[in-house]
């Protein structure tokens, strides 16, 4: 009985550390989605305090990662390759953080966009800089999220190797 008790616990043991391991492939993602979101999160209470229009910007794509994150908490208890969600929000977030790279130089709107800085050009390369940032941190989620949908990832090797292990 003790016997069949402790190999019940081993192979529960075992079930949770695959499951932690295939969960913890997306933990570039997961840190990424969270640092975009409280940044939107932030930006989205500068906007309402100032009485800025563009408050829909960050309110739109704060909507948007609640999908990704939302799909980011379900791979825990069912594991998928293919997040199609998370990547449609990360192609979003590449392509407002476009859209914003162009507006703040080729538009009126900075003081609206940005209102807690000064309108000259030392605030618009900081606010380039920063997106530029984002867009690249995009590319890179992209890039992992691709990797992952096509198993080339190098934690979906351990995985692998794990696995032959405990069978």
């Amino acid at each position: 009985m003790v016997h069949n008790e402790r190999a019940q616990v081993e192979k529960h043991r075992k079930e949770m550390s695959l499951k932690s391991m295939y969960f913890n492939r997306y933990l570039l993602v997961r840190y990424v989605t969270a640092l975009f979101f409280f940044t939107n999160v932030y930006w989205l209470i500068s906007l309402l305090m100032s009485d800025s229009s563009l408050y829909f910007i960050p309110l739109a794509l704060l909507i948007i990662l609640l999908f990704g994150t939302a799909e980011q908490v379900k791979l825990y208890s069912h594991h998928v390759s293919n997040t199609k969600y998370t990547r449609y929000s990360f192609i979003a977030m590449l392509v407002a953080g476009g859209i914003l790279i162009l507006m703040t130089f080729f538009s009126s709107s900075f003081a609206q966009l940005y209102p807690f800085l000064v309108a000259q050009e030392q605030s618009k390369i900081v606010v380039l800089s920063v997106l530029l940032l984002g867009v690249l941190l995009n590319l890179l989620v992209l890039y992992r999220l691709n990797q992952i949908r096509h198993n080339e990832d190098k934690h979906y090797e351990r995985i692998k190797k794990y696995e032959e292990v405990i069978n």
